[in-house]
This record gives C-alpha cells, sequence and structure tokens, in this order.
C-alpha cells in the first residue's frame, strides 16, 4: 500500500506559501518563504472575483496595482512596509511581496485594549508622522491611513502598510471626482471628491491619534452616511476632555491635526512630529505598572493586615522558641501616665500648627496646564531675547505667533509694541546715520557753498 503524498503548497512564482494570514482587499495574504534567499514574506495576491463592468474599469484596476508597486518600490524607510518584488501573469500584477511584520496591526492592538497608554499612543503616533513625512517627500499621498494599516512590529515599531490607492502629488489617476478611503478616517475633501493633498493624510493621523487616545472614533455614526456628515460638520469634544489622563496640550495638537479645512491644519507631516516631539518631552512618564515591582523591592510598607503578617509571626516564633518574653504586662497607672506624656505634646503641637497654617485652600496646577505654561514662557523669554539683539523682524513675528494662540495675552502685545518701537529707533539712527556720513559741502546751506566758490 503506497503512502499518499503531502498535499502541495501553492506557490507563487518563487515564493512558496506558508500560512494564512488574512483577506486583504484584493485578494488573500499570506505567510511565505522566498525559496532562493531563505526570507519570510508577506505575499499579497490579486484574486479577482467579480467582472468588471467594462473593459476601462479591469484597466484602471491593474494601473492602481502597477502604481502601488512603483510607489512602494520607490520608498525605503524605517516606518514604511517595503516591498520585495512585484509578481505578473499575463502581462499584468499577480502578486506583490513585502516586508513581513511580526507582530500586530494597530486595528487588533485596539481591539484587546483601549484606549492605549499615553506614551504608546504618542510613540506610535510618531512613527506615523515620520513615515509619512518621508512619503509626501517623496511626493506620495497614501490617502488610507487607518489601524488596520499601521503595523506594529514585536519591537513596538510602527509602520505604514498598504499604499494601494496611494498616487504621487502630479498624478490624475483617481484624483478629483472619486472618493476613496475609510468612512471614518476620510478627511473632508476626501467626502466632498475635492482635491486631495497630504494635508489630508494628517486628517487620518489626527482621527487615529484620537483613537489611541481615547477609544472612541470621532466621527462615528450608526451609518455610512452619518459618518460622512460628522466627518463634515462635527467637531468632537478635545481627547484630553473625553479621557482626563490625555493632557490638554496634547489633545488641541490632535484636534489642530483633524480641522476641517486643510488651511487650518499642522504645515506638513515634519513640523507635526516636530510638535509632537516636544509635547512628548515635557509629558511626564508614567511608571504605573512597574510600581508593585518598585514597592516591592524597596520595601514599601505592606497593606494593613495582609503583608507583613508572616514575617510578624516568624519573629514571634523565633522569640518562643528561644524562651524569650514578647509581652510583658504594665501596670495601670504607668500605662496612663505614659499614655498622657505621649499625648499631650502631640496636641500642643497640633494646636500651634493649626493656629500658624493659612485655612484658604491651596491651588493645585495639573501637570497638562504646567507644561503649557512653561512653553508660554519660554515663546515669551524667545522672542524678547530677539528684541534684545536687535532682530526686531524675527521678535514681532515671534509675537505674532503667540498672539494667534493667546490674542488676550497683555505681556505678549507689550512686548510686541516694545519691539515696535525699537525697530522704528533703529531706522531713525540708521537714517541719521546715513544723513551724517553725507559730504561736508552737502551738509552746508545753498548760500554757504555759493559765498565760499566766490571766495
Amino acid at each position: 500500500m503506497t503512502e499518499s503524498a503531502a498535499p502541495e503548497r501553492p506557490q507563487y512564482g518563487e515564493y512558496e506559501v506558508e500560512a494564512v494570514l488574512g483577506r486583504g482587499a484584493m485578494g488573500m495574504v499570506y505567510l511565505a518563504r522566498d525559496r532562493r534567499i531563505g526570507r519570510r514574506v508577506a505575499l499579497k495576491t490579486v484574486q479577482i472575483g467579480q467582472k468588471f463592468d467594462d473593459e476601462s474599469d479591469a484597466t484602471e484596476f491593474f494601473q492602481r496595482l502597477q502604481r502601488e508597486a512603483e510607489v512602494c518600490g520607490s520608498m525605503q524607510h524605517p516606518n514604511i512596509v517595503t516591498l520585495y518584488e512585484p509578481g505578473y501573469e499575463n502581462n499584468v500584477i499577480s502578486f506583490l511581496a513585502t516586508e513581513y511584520v511580526e507582530g500586530e496591526s494597530l486595528r487588533d492592538r485596539l481591539k484587546r485594549s483601549k484606549p492605549l497608554p499615553l506614551d504608546d499612543a504618542l510613540r506610535i503616533g510618531e512613527d506615523i508622522l515620520r513615515g509619512l513625512a518621508y512619503a509626501h517627500a517623496k511626493g506620495v499621498i497614501h490617502r488610507d491611513i487607518k489601524p488596520a494599516n499601521i503595523l506594529l512590529s514585536s519591537e513596538g515599531q510602527a509602520k505604514i502598510a498598504d499604499f494601494g490607492i496611494a498616487r504621487p502629488v502630479n498624478s490624475d489617476l483617481t484624483a478629483v471626482g472619486s472618493m476613496l478611503g475609510t468612512p471614518n478616517y476620510m478627511s473632508p475633501e476626501q467626502v466632498k471628491c475635492d482635491t486631495v493633498t497630504t494635508k489630508s493624510d494628517l486628517f487620518s493621523v489626527g482621527v487615529v491619534m484620537y483613537e489611541m487616545l481615547t477609544g472612541v472614533k470621532p466621527f462615528t455614526a450608526s451609518d455610512v452616511s452619518g459618518i460622512l456628515r460628522n466627518v463634515v460638520e462635527k467637531n468632537p469634544a478635545l481627547a484630553s476632555e473625553v479621557n482626563p489622563e490625555v493632557p490638554e496640550p496634547i489633545g488641541r495638537f490632535v484636534a489642530g491635526l483633524f480641522a476641517k479645512k486643510p488651511a487650518h491644519r499642522v504645515a506638513s507631516a515634519t513640523e507635526a512630529l516636530e510638535e509632537l516631539q516636544n509635547l512628548r518631552s515635557m509629558t511626564p512618564a508614567t511608571s504605573v505598572d512597574a510600581m508593585p515591582g518598585e514597592a516591592a523591592e524597596a520595601g514599601a510598607n505592606p497593606a494593613p493586615g495582609v503583608a507583613g503578617t508572616t514575617d510578624r509571626a516568624d519573629d514571634d516564633t523565633a522569640a518562643a522558641r528561644s524562651g524569650l518574653t514578647t509581652q510583658r504586662e504594665v501596670p495601670p497607672p504607668i500605662f496612663w501616665g505614659v499614655v498622657a506624656a505621649l499625648i499631650l505634646p502631640i496636641a500642643a503641637a497640633a494646636a500651634f500648627i493649626h493656629a500658624s497654617t493659612d485655612p484658604r485652600p491651596t491651588a493645585v496646577i495639573e501637570p497638562a496646564k504646567a507644561m503649557e505654561f512653561a512653553a508660554k514662557k519660554r515663546a515669551l523669554i524667545a522672542a524678547k531675547s530677539l528684541t534684545t539683539a536687535g532682530r526686531y523682524d524675527e521678535a514681532i513675528a515671534a509675537y505674532d505667533a503667540y498672539l494667534k494662540r493667546y490674542p488676550k495675552s497683555i505681556t505678549a502685545q507689550v512686548g510686541r509694541a516694545d519691539t515696535l518701537k525699537g525697530l522704528e529707533r533703529a531706522r531713525a539712527k540708521s537714517t541719521v546715520t546715513t544723513e551724517s556720513k553725507a559730504p561736508p559741502d552737502k551738509q552746508k546751506s545753498l548760500w554757504q557753498r555759493i559765498f565760499r566758490r566766490r571766495k
């Protein structure tokens, strides 16, 4: 009796399938191995389950695949999934062999636990912006930033995946008039089928960060039409209002990313990354998870009636075994005399502290407010330093930027006015200096010069 042969694994070109990773928008996604070099890859296959209405639809579909291959092939960045090789069949792409990221997607992470810890959310946001800054510098707009397209490696690094509907900035393919993307994460201009720019990706990043920080989608609704209407019209509460653990400056930063009008958003992914890094550096790191271990190592006081019982029991047992008496009976007069001697000084001290202490409540400054105050103070000091250095134009620009954000700041208004006065004095001094350097003859009156020539 002959043994039945083991079923052969599917193969795509030089790639041998090892396992199923999931189903993508175009077909199955496999974990495969490159037989030539042994490298493991994520293999995105193209499996068309429906017929195209006409030849132009089929042409556009395969053009989009070809564009994804060209776009991804031109980019090499730690925060972007690398494309290794496209596979062709009958002159059209049949699969894409990409970097295999061992870990999970951000969508799966949010399904397990949300909201994310503050530092995790900010670190992932930085990685996304870092990858987008690179892609935008290459002239590529992703147009579908969402948790499912953010892969998290086992080391915690975030990588942007699936440039399937990305396009170069100067491309006309699927441009104005076509609504592509995922409703909850689309920008208003995508919903309206208007011109899409790199700022549309920033809007989507803001939505993703909001979900990481709060655990909810800012524009969610019961149906797609409601979601799209919310994207265009709704102004959600700040992330810091939904989740008190989020500092207010972070909440305002995220809101600035998904402002309704592109002109009101941060100028670029690079600027957004720099601002987020500054905010993160001012955010105190949380160490809640490490506290139990640290308390144990430091010998922290145990909970009443729980920890510490064993130690006390062991001490008593050891004393009993050694024949020592651990308790002695004290006569009542002596006992109450000792108690009185201890209580009276304590009561006197308490009365003195109460009398010398201001009974009015003390204000407590929240960390977020303290961070914002420190940032405001640094900005004002920098503007004043520019004025002191005589760099009046830069100082005025700095004050203008500050007043745009804090228009009621008296300090900034006074500083700007002083800077303008300094600029006027500098210009007046420059004019006087120029006039004083004129030739001696030109400084004299006309009659003085005529009389001198006649002499």
